[in-house]
């Protein structure tokens, strides 16, 4: 069976966003880090990959030469085939599903994280299935491989299991069953020399958008005036209940 996993890769929270003149965030390879997506997408692939001997696991991390630093972070996970594929226009989300098809063709499990670098739109999993022609299951949680391999993802007060009896797309939610182990201090040393794959661009067909720019939207917040509030626990509430009859907030 034939595992491909998907990794998008996000930009250090602790550092700040430096535009690049295309308007898009520069993707410094120091700064690459795997998204709780991409976590979760790991370990439930790993986990497959622990319960059954017939599995060929393969990573794709999006990304040209600066997201090596991450892939060899894949790499220390002893996940043996893993590449980097660069994006042409990454905030393009149908070209990126697009281009993803075609990395992961002929995968009978596509995992990719809930969202694929798309700031909370979750479009890029369900494009990619459709483009494929597989069938799609989203957000899933758990994984269970004995005896038939099932995915499960939590519907409101119950479970829904499905069985991968066929080439499907799963995305893959964060949960805290399914915390990214720690690599072993080998792997991490074997993983500094391992051979990464790097894939060009791939052509796909255009969609006809172009990116005008981008701006930063602290500029474009609102500000209001803020008032204090002293004294005791019941000056503070009758001043609080004289601003709201006064309909000042």
């Amino acid at each position: 069976m034939r595992i491909v996993v998907l990794i998008a890769g996000v930009l250090d929270p602790k550092w700040p966003v430096v535009p690049v003149p295309g308007g898009l965030p520069a993707r410094s390879g120091d700064r690459l880090l795997l998204s709780p997506f991409d976590e979760a997408v790991l370990e439930l692939a790993l986990k497959i990959r622990d319960a059954r001997a017939d599995i060929a696991l393969s990573a794709v991390v999006a990304g040209g030469p600066e997201a090596e630093r991450l892939a060899r972070t894949v790499c220390a996970l002893h996940v043996a085939d893993v590449s980097t594929l660069a994006l042409a226009t990454p905030w393009d989300q149908a070209a990126v599903a697009r281009t993803l098809a075609l990395a992961a063709s002929g995968a009978d499990l596509i995992l990719i994280g809930r969202e694929f670098g798309d700031c909370d739109d979750g479009l890029i999993p369900p494009m990619l299935a459709a483009i494929l022609g597989l069938p799609f299951f989203g957000r899933a949680q758990v994984v269970e491989s004995n005896p038939a391999l099932r995915l499960m993802r939590e519907a409101g007060s119950h479970e829904e299991w499905v069985a991968v009896d066929r080439p499907i797309v799963a995305s893959v939610t964060n949960d805290r069953r399914t915390r990214l182990r720690k690599p072993l201090m080998k792997n991490v040393m074997m993983a500094r020399q391992a051979p990464i794959v790097h894939r060009n661009p791939v052509p796909v067909a255009a969609t006809g958008l172009q990116l005008a720019g981008s701006a930063g939207l602290a500029g474009a917040r609102s500000f209001t005036d803020c008032q204090m509030i002293d004294g005791d626990v019941g000056e503070q509430a009758r001043a609080l209940a004289a601003v709201l009859r006064d309909g000042r907030l």
